[in-house]
């Protein structure tokens, strides 16, 4: 395979760069007070190099062991002491990657909970261990580093090591990861007041400026701000209001300013950074979680918004089936009445008893058709309503009317208790009658033969109720809250006995919501069933 020079002049580059800045954060690193010389409690590169070869790959090892040398060297270092330091920083990034990678769905940009935990236990935890472990024996083998000093420089370089992985390499994660960023004026605006204020808390705290108070409450002062950072602004706000904490704390300790000044620097970084690790990893935690909370959002806007465009073709295409269907059905009454007048020639009993069994059928199918349509619009939301003054006794009578011959073939009897005939609700006349009749065609339907429907009204305080009793077959107390739901029906299967498709009660409920009102039930199998309105009284 030819390999395009191209190719291998951005690959050395890369080493090369990534050497040149490993090599200068660790000199700035190793300046500061290190132990023997070599163990520092500042050190980036730890972090500088996880992100390097979690970013663009392994194959960048040799920039880091190379620079780790370099810089060892530079400090005094044997080149056995440099070479086992250099082996030991080198496998610290290759142990961390190779860990992180094997982690089903890791994402670099650790805005998952489990992402940071992984990162802070494995890569900040563990593998920084290896470093420490080799480099502190090196040294010790070369003689660099007394007996008496091992347990402190390995405590040292350890936490040095595992600050740098925690506070560097998640800021160099979260941004290159993904380097694409919406900048919207009001949250570019935002983020700037909050880093000047970040900023002023950062310096009043570490910098000095709280000259003769200073004290170790004092860090809580930045805590409110990094809590803001993650919520308003995820990982990205956490991230890069700890790197801002970190290094203006550090300088300030350096300087002899702020609370964590001792009389011997590495015992003042040590206090520091072992703060900046807890610090770090609840934030970290802290942005994942609103990182998660973000996308669940999201996601639940889009199924929402999938949602609704699925319904609303849903109702439209039944909106268009049943306007398709009831025109034919109207021409099939149309003709079914010509024939019974008998205007083509004489029709005999017989014929005229097919003929009503046809329109009976019809109206059936009809009225099945305008359920379907009704509910369509209902779930389109194109349902207009005409709220006006209507009197409830009215309505009923109206009703009986339409009810008489089926109450009549099954030996029903219907009973009114309306003590205030006069009694008015706020309604769509149109919408109020089409609830009323579901009530009562549900009691005909439902009731046996020689039973008793009874309708009644009352005044609430502001509302009016109105009730249909039936002594019909009753509703399991476990079905009661499914006979709202859409084309649920209590006798169900291919052996029904009751016609219809379930869909009355849905509409009828929808109907009263809309007019400001509810509906519900109350039913005992084998003795028979209530069903219940309220609308405001007019």
């Amino acid at each position: 395979m030819e390999v395009r020079p191209s190719a291998v002049l951005r690959h050395v580059t890369a080493l090369l760069t990534l050497a040149i800045v490993y090599t200068a954060a660790a000199r700035a690193g190793l300046l500061l007070d290190a132990i023997a010389g070599f163990a520092t409690l500042v050190w980036a590169p730890t972090g500088i190099a996880l992100a390097a070869l979690l970013l663009y790959g392994l194959r960048l090892w040799p920039a880091v062991f190379v620079g780790a040398l370099v810089v060892n060297l530079w400090t005094g270092a044997s080149w056995l002491g440099a070479s086992g330091v250099a082996v030991g920083n080198t496998l610290e990034a290759v142990a961390a990657t190779l860990v992180l990678r094997r982690i089903p769905g890791f994402r670099m940009a650790l805005d998952r909970v489990e992402d940071v935990a992984s990162f802070v236990v494995l890569a900040a935890g563990l593998s920084t261990t290896i470093s420490a472990s080799i480099g502190v024996a090196s040294l010790a083998v070369a003689g660099t580093i007394a007996p008496s000093q091992i347990a402190v420089a390995w405590r040292a370089w350890w936490l040095g090591d595992l600050v740098g992985a925690l506070v560097v390499a998640p800021f160099l994660l979260v941004f290159l990861s993904d380097r694409r960023l919406t900048i919207v004026p009001r949250r570019a605006a935002e983020a700037a007041v909050l880093i000047l204020i970040l900023l002023s808390i950062n310096l009043y705290v570490f910098g000095g400026g709280a000259l003769g108070t200073e004290s170790l409450e004092q860090t809580y002062l930045v805590v409110p701000a990094l809590i803001f950072a993650a919520l308003r602004f995820g990982q990205r706000g956490a991230v890069t209001a700890l790197i801002i904490t970190t290094a203006i704390a550090v300088w300030g300790t350096v300087g002899g300013h702020g609370p964590f000044t001792r009389p011997v620097l590495h015992q003042g970084l040590f206090a520091l950074q072992t703060f900046i690790a807890v610090v770090t990893t609840t934030f970290l935690l802290l942005g994942a979680s609103v990182a998660e909370r973000q996308r669940a959002e999201e996601w639940l806007l889009h199924a929402r918004e999938i949602a609704e465009q699925a319904n609303r073709a849903k109702s439209d295409f039944l909106a268009v089936m049943s306007h398709e269907l009831r025109t034919p059905l109207n021409a099939i009454s149309g003709y079914v009445e010509l024939l019974q007048m008998e205007i083509a020639g004489p029709v005999t009993d017989q014929q005229q008893g097919y003929l009503t069994r046809i329109q009976s059928s019809q109206q059936h199918l009809l009225t099945l058709l305008e359920d379907v349509l009704g509910f369509a619009r209902l779930e389109t939301g194109r349902l207009a309503m005409s709220l006006q003054p209507v009197i409830i006794y009215d309505a009923i009578v109206a009703l009986e009317g339409m009810l008489e011959l089926e109450i009549r073939k099954k030996g029903l009897t219907l009973d009114r208790r309306i003590p205030d005939p006069s009694l008015v609700a706020r309604a769509d006349p149109e919408k109020l009658r089409q609830i009323l009749l579901n009530f009562l065609t549900n009691g005909v339907k439902f009731t046996p033969e020689g039973g008793r429907i009874t309708i009644g009204t009352e005044r609430e305080r502001d509302m009016v109720r109105v009730w249909v009793t039936d002594t019909g077959i009753g509703i399991p107390s476990d079905q009661l809250q499914n006979v709202f739901d859409p084309f649920y029906q209590v006798d169900r299967g291919p052996t029904r006995k009751y016609p219809g498709m379930g869909l009355g009660l849905a509409i009828a409920r929808d109907l009263a919501r809309a007019m400001n009102g509810d509906i519900w039930m109350e039913s005992t199998p084998g003795i028979g069933s209530t069903a219940w309105l309220t609308l405001p009284a007019a």
